[in-house]
């Protein structure tokens, strides 16, 4: 049987169109705009001029024939294939920054910064007070969000660390128990259940008008499984997005709510923090960070306050 022979070469032919490599300079570029939303939010990071920042993105774009950045009204919007690209070169930043600690003779903390997300502002407020403390000259971008916003902001990278309440048991994270804590029912002081001074089941609230969080919230998660355990089904008078709006209600006498017992410190006479006989269970208030992250000091200073 005669054999026939393909020749393969692993280097382009003549004919072949010859793409420049990346530079390092574009893909931080890429990466900043990716993690800014913006090309200014980006330029500024990275110190450099809108229009050098633009540059860089078009010139990749343009080697490769590709869409990176949708632009819109209020920034830049990552195409598919750069979602793609930022999940595999998203360490650049990390990466470099751990190079600039190395370099750095200097492990004092006087400059920095570290960008944190959080569940609550009672518990994050007193650490990154404590934090504030110790290292003055670091600046911290602090934001909130509900249990799913901030482990999903974690988890892209939105942020450097999290304080929230069931962090999730994971490998790729470090997680160190910061408090623990019930959910509680928020009522009216002026209302018995209020003021018999014990805890309430879940049955004696059946026939109240009751104030929901949305379904991605850590409290919202509690009070259904409490339901569930009780074998009740509750159709609640009002759902509600935030912690905060919640506490107003019940402060207005829209009804009865519900949250953690330790998430603000607002103490008004007017609201009563009741336990509730079915929330029982103790969640634990955690620091977390990615375990690539822990490399950075301003990450390590904030988890080395709760260890």
């Amino acid at each position: 049987m005669r054999m026939t022979h393909y020749k393969f070469s692993l280097y382009p032919t003549s004919g072949s169109p010859m793409r420049p490599k990346l530079s390092y300079a574009q893909l931080r570029a890429f990466n900043a705009v990716a993690k800014e939303g913006s090309f200014s939010a980006a330029a500024r990071r990275l110190g450099l001029s809108q229009p050098a920042v633009t540059a860089q993105i078009k010139a990749i774009e343009q080697s490769y024939g590709v869409l990176l950045f949708e632009r819109t009204g209020d920034g830049a919007r990552m195409t598919l294939l750069a979602k793609n690209l930022f999940q595999e070169t998203r360490e650049l930043s990390v990466i470099e920054e751990v190079a600039t600690d190395i370099l750095s003779a200097s492990s004092a903390l006087k400059t920095g910064e570290l960008n944190v997300m959080c569940g609550a502002p009672n518990p994050a407020m007193a650490l990154i007070s404590e934090y504030r403390r110790r290292y003055p000259g670091v600046r911290i971008n602090a934001s909130f969000g509900n249990w799913h916003q901030v482990t999903t902001a974690l988890y892209e990278q939105r942020c450097d660390a999290i304080i929230l309440t069931g962090v999730p048991e994971d490998e790729a994270l470090i997680r160190i128990p910061y408090m623990e804590q019930r959910a509680v029912a928020l009522i009216p002081s002026s209302h018995s259940l209020a003021r018999r001074n014990k805890p309430v089941s879940m049955h004696e609230l059946t026939d109240q008008p009751l104030i929901f969080r949305t379904e991605h919230s850590l409290t919202q998660n509690a009070l259904q499984k409490a339901m569930k355990a009780s074998e009740l089904e509750i159709e609640p008078a009002l759902r509600l997005g935030e912690r905060e709006a919640v506490y107003e209600a019940v402060l207005q006498g829209v009804g009865i709510g519900f949250m953690f017992e330790l998430a603000v410190t607002r103490d008004d006479k007017d609201v009563t923090r009741v336990p509730v006989v079915e929330l029982n269970e103790l969640y634990v208030e955690h620091v977390a960070c990615l375990s690539r992250n822990i490399r950075r000091r301003e990450v390590r200073a904030l988890m080395a306050i709760v260890e």
